[in-house]
């Protein structure tokens, strides 16, 4: 008897012992087959920083590896400060990005302030008059 009781608890003791210091396997169920017509398009995914600079009282949209610079208008100067004038500003300022009337313009020709608001990560500069 006595010696059914040590088998017994040297089979529990490992069997906690391993459970407790091995990770657990994880299985993944099969992925489901497409039907022939269907198609997987890939994520998109798309981000704009908005950054309103005081010193040089311009706006800065930042998107990826390009830092696009406006100029704004004595009211929008005044409007930025506000939730409702700062939407309406971004609301204006996001289909003038594929405009023509942008600049590109090198890097060097900004001045260090703006090239730092505008990240390590940009690439291209444009600037809106």
């Amino acid at each position: 008897m006595r010696m059914k009781c040590v088998i017994i608890f040297a089979a529990l003791f490992g069997l906690s012992y391993q459970q407790t210091t091995h990770q657990p396997h994880h299985t993944h169920a099969p992925h489901a087959s497409l039907a022939p017509h269907a198609t997987h398009e890939p994520n998109v995914h798309e981000q704009f920083i908005f950054h309103y600079d005081y010193l040089t009282h311009k706006m800065f949209v930042i998107s990826g590896h390009n830092c696009y610079i406006f100029t704004l208008s004595d009211q929008e100067k005044l409007d930025v400060h506000t939730d409702a004038g700062m939407t309406t500003l971004e609301a204006k300022l996001l289909p003038m990005l594929d405009s023509t009337t942008k600049t590109e313009v090198t890097k060097a020709s900004l001045d260090m302030h703006s090239q730092q608001l505008c990240g390590k990560g940009a690439l291209h500069f444009y600037t809106f008059a």
